[in-house]
């Protein structure tokens, strides 16, 4: 594969200079800017088996998107399957796993996106989570009243390879993980602080 050629006027992909009209738009005009993300489960025969879609969204209350049909299936990995019962085991991903995934997503771009906005290179964010569950709850073995107590920490390891930056440039980048939207969405369960290493 290529290596990208980064030039005053592109990083990582975006234009520069439009991305910076875009921010200043963004904070000029924050109705218009305002972004409304969807998406739809419906069940499939076999219990806890979901095919989710995300389609559809909103951009400053006008819906777009009305072509777009990007399909997930939940599930559950086939050895859990097994250990309950279930008949003709499947592997697929389990909701948490997915949104722990779009948690990994959400801090790269963030990341990227507040770097190449203050000027700060790097090359490559790459961003581990993990959480433990307790199931109870949803089994019935505890009653809901203790559903605050079903997750652990959040665990993230969020690593940054960018060799020319100060420590003040990596003090700064440090702080880009809590703008996450996706990091944001889901702060009711409960978190450590985040482990950011630089690789200068």
């Amino acid at each position: 594969m290529a290596t990208e050629e980064h030039t005053p006027e592109t990083s990582h992909g975006i234009n520069v200079g439009s991305h910076l009209e875009f921010i200043d738009w963004m904070a000029s005009n924050p109705d218009d800017a305002a972004v409304t993300f969807s998406a739809t489960g419906t069940s499939e025969d076999v219990i806890n088996r979901t095919t989710a879609t995300i389609s559809e969204w909103e951009l400053g209350g006008e819906r777009m998107g009305e072509d777009r049909a990007h399909p997930i299936r939940f599930g559950l990995p086939p050895e859990i399957e097994e250990a309950m019962g279930y008949t003709e085991l499947e592997d697929r991903q389990e909701s948490i796993e997915v949104a722990l995934a779009a948690l990994t997503a959400c801090i790269n771009g963030t990341i990227g996106y507040n770097a190449v906005r203050e000027g700060l290179d790097f090359d490559e964010v790459e961003t581990r989570v993990s959480v433990p569950v307790d199931l109870r709850v949803l089994f019935g073995i505890h009653d809901v009243d203790r559903a605050d107590e079903m997750y652990g920490d959040i665990h993230l390891e969020v690593t940054v390879t960018a060799p020319d930056l100060s420590p003040e440039e990596i003090k700064q980048l440090s702080t880009y993980p809590a703008r996450s939207p996706t990091y944001n969405l889901i702060m009711g369960a409960q978190t450590d602080e985040i482990d950011l290493t630089v690789n200068t």
